[in-house]
């Protein structure tokens, strides 16, 4: 009689440091490369296996990276990192001028955003993702808020993904 259930993942992965940035990271024993995600340099596996620790199974490998880091950081800082978001340290709701100007800021950009989708959709039923691109111009969206703003609005619902690189609004 056979199990129900999940099998547990014995994929055998590699544990190593970038030789970079020392950032330690995880990888599949059968790829060719891994690219440092901190650092961007690019590791081949064959030349690193024998450098690094192998572990059975992708939930033991993010474990074993955590643990790792943890301890570098400790021997680096001599003590645990303490992350936080900045909302943690409000009391009592307090928000800070500039948060507030940021919020209003925010305010004006998803007006923005939503104007140019209203837009977009008076003259595309679909279109490409560049399309995003030439409008974020006109409209004076920054790219690197325009990808948050296209994220932000295809959870909301209001922009749907119909394939890699095209979109369609539902207004």
């Amino acid at each position: 009689m056979e199990e129900d259930g999940w099998e547990r993942d014995k994929t055998p992965y590699l544990i190593f440091t970038c030789s970079k940035c020392k950032q330690y990271m995880y990888v599949k024993t059968t790829q060719k490369g891994k690219k440092c995600l901190r650092c961007g340099r690019q590791h081949r596996v064959s030349l690193i296996i024998k450098s690094g620790e192998i572990i059975q199974g992708m939930t033991a490998a993010v474990e074993k990276v955590k643990e790792r880091q943890g301890e570098f950081a400790e021997r680096e800082l001599g003590h645990q990192p303490e992350f936080r978001a900045p909302n943690d340290y409000n009391v009592l709701g307090f928000v800070p001028q500039h948060e507030e100007k940021k919020r209003i800021g925010d305010l004006d950009l998803t007006n923005k955003f939503q104007e140019m989708l209203s837009d977009i959709s008076k003259t595309y039923k679909k279109f490409p993702s560049y399309v995003f691109e030439v409008k974020a111009e006109e409209y004076g969206i920054e790219l690197s808020e325009l990808k948050i703003l296209v994220h932000t609005f295809q959870n909301e619902g209001i922009l749907i993904r119909l394939s890699d690189n095209v979109y369609r609004v539902n207004l």
